[in-house]
C-alpha cells in the first residue's frame, strides 16, 4: 500500500506534525509528537486484520467498507521512548493526567529503556521533560561522543 508522508502544522499546538496519507485507499493518520494530538481515518478491520464490510459480505468495494474516524483534540501530552538495541522511537499520547501518572510510575521498571521524554502544551508553549537518559550522547550524524 502506498502512502505520502508530509510535515504539516499541528491543529492543536501549531508546531510540526506529520500526515501519513494512503493514497490508494484514502486512509490517513495525523500525529504530533510535540503535544500528542492525533487524528485518523481508517477502514474498520476485525481482530485478524480483515476488512469489515457494511453488508457482511466479501464485497470489498470502497462504498461497502466502513470508515472509522478518531481524533484526540486536547491531549494531556506526548511521550517518546527509545530502547537499547533499537534505532527507532516509540511515540504516543496521554489522554489525561491519570494516564500520564500511571506511565510515570511504571516507566522506571523497564531496564531496557535508554531514553524517555514527555512533552506537553503548556500556556501555548511546548515543554519537554527528559525522564530517562541512559544512552550515549549522539550528534546529528549518528555518532556518539566516544566515536568522534
Amino acid at each position: 500500500m502506498g502512502s505520502v508522508i508530509d510535515n504539516i502544522e499541528c491543529p492543536n499546538c501549531k508546531h510540526e506534525a506529520f500526515s501519513d496519507f494512503y493514497y490508494k485507499t484514502g486512509e490517513e493518520y495525523v500525529g504530533c509528537n510535540n503535544c500528542g494530538y492525533h487524528r485518523s481515518a481508517f477502514y474498520k478491520r476485525d481482530d485478524n486484520g480483515k476488512l469489515v464490510t457494511k453488508d457482511g459480505s466479501d464485497d470489498y468495494k470502497f462504498e461497502n467498507l466502513i470508515m472509522e474516524f478518531s481524533e484526540l483534540k486536547d491531549p494531556y501530552g506526548a511521550y517518546r521512548i527509545k530502547v537499547y538495541h533499537n534505532s527507532g522511537f516509540q511515540c504516543g499520547s496521554f489522554l489525561n493526567k491519570e494516564e500520564y501518572d500511571y506511565f510515570y510510575s511504571e516507566i522506571f521498571k523497564d531496564v531496557e529503556i535508554e531514553f524517555c521524554s514527555v512533552s506537553m502544551l503548556t500556556n501555548g508553549e511546548i515543554v519537554t521533560e527528559v525522564i530517562i537518559d541512559n544512552g550515549p550522547k549522539v550528534d546529528s550524524s549518528g555518532f556518539t561522543i566516544e566515536e568522534r
